[in-house]
């Protein structure tokens, strides 16, 4: 991956919307539904590199949820081979009221998503949760529509990059996690 394009992925100065996240600034955390119907938060992946996307299972576009889902299931192979434990991806639904845990449970096996490194989940404030990084989702006459943001969040709970649209690989998204991994001492 050439440096300027991963420049161009990663944001990488101050947000224009104020209420947006900056890089280096803390995660805040986020009460979540898993697919196992399991209460977790954010703060439980400190210690450790987490990717999160947002998604909807049935998202209709392939260039939005579909491909964002499928650049994890690739990172999840690559980030599988290096032998290192400390990361997690997290893929959240701002749909609660479809992606049940129920449906989040089917998703993530046909995705093949390895649960000890890769979690599905939703909740009530998915969105306002987003929102910190630039998630902007709107619903009208029963449509959904939104745009795309990935976070990678270092062990220490902040941000380090964010990634929007698309349009980044998941060898983007490996390297950024392997920089976010705790320091081996």
């Amino acid at each position: 991956m050439k440096l300027h394009h991963l420049l161009a992925a990663c944001l990488l100065s101050l947000p224009a919307n104020a209420r947006e996240l900056a890089i280096g600034e803390k995660v805040p955390d986020c009460e979540l539904t898993d697919a196992n119907g399991k209460t977790l938060n954010i703060s439980r992946f400190r210690g450790r590199a987490l990717a999160v996307t947002f998604i909807f299972t049935r998202c209709p576009l392939p260039d939005f949820c579909p491909r964002l889902t499928s650049h994890f299931k690739a990172a999840q192979q690559e980030l599988a081979k290096t032998g290192e434990d400390d990361w997690h991806l997290l893929s959240l639904s701002f749909d609660p009221e479809h992606d049940t845990p129920q449906q989040l449970t089917l998703y993530a096996k046909a995705q093949g998503a390895d649960a000890t490194h890769w979690t599905f989940a939703t909740g009530k404030r998915v969105s306002e949760f987003g929102a910190s990084v630039g998630l902007e989702v709107t619903i009208q006459d029963g449509l959904i529509n939104h745009n795309l943001r990935t976070i990678v969040v270092d062990a220490a709970g902040r941000v380090q990059c964010i990634f929007k649209g698309s349009d980044w690989t998941a060898q983007d998204l490996v390297w950024e996690m392997q920089k976010a991994m705790p320091a081996k001492g």
